[in-house]
C-alpha cells in the first residue's frame, strides 16, 4: 500500500478522509517520494475573482475555528498559459491559486498566518468523468510575514470582494514557492463544501514570505478567517521526504 494513501478502512469512510489535518512530523513515514516537478512559464497574467462560499452547516453547529466563512479569492491562469505539475509519472495542470487565513493545516498543533493552495487537476481526466483518488493534487504552502515578494504581494494586495474578475499581470508562479519543495503527503479532501475526497495533498515543509502589509490587506476581507477546522486523521499515514527545519 502506498504511503500516500489511507488504509482500506479509512478509504471506505469519507468522514475519515477529510482535510485539513494536523501534521505531526515525528509520526510521519519518512520515505523516498517522487519529486514535485513544476513546469511554469517565467511570467503569466492571472485572472482573480472572489468566490462566495457554497451553503455550509449552520453556525451554531460549527466549532470555534470554523466560525469563519468558506469564501476565498482565486487566481486562475488566463487561457493558453500552460502551468503543469509532475509527480512521478502523473501530470497535472493548474486550476487556480487561492489563500486561507489562518492556515488550514497545522504542524504539531501550530497554526500559521496563511496557507496558499495551488490546485491542479490530472491532465488525463476526461471531461465530465467522476473524480478518482489522485485526480486532484494540491500544493499547500505556509505564508509568513517578512520580506516582500513582488508576485505574491501584488496578488494579495489586489484581493477584493468584487463581483467582477480582475487581472494581475507578470506573475512569477515559481516565486510563490519556496526553493526547497520537500513535503508532507497524504490523501484527503477539498476544504470547502462539498468537501470532495480523493485529493492528493502535498504540504511543503518550508514556508514562503510576503509583506506584512499584503497579508494584513487580505485578512481584512475575512475578519473571522476563511479556514476550515482540522479534521481527524483516522487510520491515514502521512509520508514525508522532509529534513527538520525547526
Amino acid at each position: 500500500m502506498s504511503l500516500t494513501a489511507p488504509s482500506p478502512s479509512t478509504t471506505s469512510s469519507p468522514l475519515l478522509s477529510q482535510s485539513p489535518v494536523d501534521i505531526r512530523p515525528q509520526a510521519t513515514d519518512s520515505s523516498v517520494l517522487p519529486p514535485l516537478r513544476f513546469h511554469h512559464p517565467a511570467t503569466l497574467a492571472m485572472r482573480l475573482r472572489f468566490e462566495r462560499a457554497r451553503q455550509q452547516r449552520p453556525e451554531e453547529e460549527r466549532t470555534e475555528r470554523e466560525r469563519g466563512e468558506e469564501s476565498t479569492v482565486k487566481a486562475e491562469p488566463l487561457p493558453g498559459q500552460e502551468c503543469r505539475l509532475s509527480i512521478g509519472g502523473d501530470s497535472y495542470r493548474l486550476v487556480d491559486v487561492h489563500w486561507h487565513t489562518p492556515s488550514e493545516h497545522t504542524v504539531s498543533g501550530v497554526t500559521f498566518p496563511m496557507e496558499q493552495h495551488l490546485k491542479y487537476v490530472r491532465s488525463t481526466e476526461g471531461s465530465g468523468s467522476a473524480a478518482r483518488d489522485g485526480d486532484y493534487a494540491v500544493i499547500g504552502v505556509f505564508v509568513h510575514p517578512g520580506e516582500s515578494n513582488d508576485s505574491l504581494d501584488r496578488l494579495l494586495s489586489s484581493a477584493r470582494r468584487d463581483e467582477d474578475p480582475w487581472d494581475v499581470p507578470a506573475v512569477e508562479l515559481d516565486a510563490l514557492l519556496p526553493a526547497c519543495t520537500e513535503s508532507y503527503r497524504y490523501l484527503g479532501s477539498t476544504t470547502v463544501c462539498p468537501y470532495t475526497p480523493g485529493v492528493r495533498w502535498n504540504v511543503l515543509t518550508h514556508p514562503v514570505q510576503a509583506s506584512a502589509a499584503a497579508l494584513d490587506h487580505y485578512r481584512t476581507l475575512f475578519p473571522r478567517g476563511n479556514a476550515r477546522a482540522v479534521q481527524p486523521l483516522g487510520d491515514r499515514r502521512i509520508a514525508s521526504d522532509r529534513h527538520r527545519w525547526w
